[in-house]
């Protein structure tokens, strides 16, 4: 198979050509880097699972490092498109955090191996790699934090804090470890039913 990268967009006949070369590389690394961590995934094997030789990765991707980057990158990328379009829709502090929840378990569930990967392999990024992605996930949490205490004005900052923490852990934990085959289709409805329950919980 050739190296060189297909096209995106349609063809000739109209049809969609597949993904570039770097999203399919992305893809692929994503999936083995979920189920065999990123320390035990080589280059070699993210070549092999596209069909091309190890080296031919470097052609898109500076390093195995820069891959998972890119990964933390995409992830983040998902997370706050669906945050801003649950604020644009929601001004009430209540609705907006129920759609807060409900818009990351419906990515959490849709991107399992995505997310499980930017929240499991993110501490193999080198410190200056890595801060500016636990600032974008601080400032994900911060806006969930913000519509609660808007919600539960009697709530101090930390103890909202904890309790966003808390909701956001249990959607991520449950939403990449379930196994959906025994579930049904309200497994979302049952998941963001118990992340706004932790939202609810007294600590006081």
């Amino acid at each position: 198979m050739s190296d060189a990268p297909p096209t995106d967009g349609p063809d000739p006949n109209g049809n969609r050509r597949p993904p570039n070369r770097r999203a399919l590389i992305l893809d692929a690394a994503i999936k083995l880097f979920h189920e065999r961590g990123y320390p035990a995934t080589s280059v070699d094997d993210i070549g092999k699972a596209v069909d091309v030789s190890g080296p031919a990765i470097y052609r898109h991707f500076s390093s195995k490092e820069e891959i998972l980057l890119d990964a933390m990158q995409l992830a983040a990328d998902e997370v706050h498109s669906v945050n801003r379009a649950a604020r644009a829709a929601n001004d009430v502090p209540r609705k907006l955090l129920e759609a807060y929840i409900r818009a990351y378990v419906d990515v959490a569930l849709d991107r399992s191996a995505l997310i499980a990967v930017w929240t499991s392999e993110a501490r193999h990024l080198s410190s200056e790699r890595r801060s500016p992605m636990s600032r974008r996930l601080r400032s994900w949490s911060e806006e969930w934090t913000t519509a609660l205490r808007e919600d539960r004005p009697d709530l101090s900052e930390s103890e909202a804090a904890l309790l966003v923490a808390g909701a956001i852990g249990s959607i991520t934990t449950v939403a990449t470890t379930v196994d959906r085959s025994r579930h049904d289709a309200s497994l979302a409805d049952w998941i963001s039913a118990m992340a706004m329950a932790t939202l609810d919980t007294d600590i006081r």
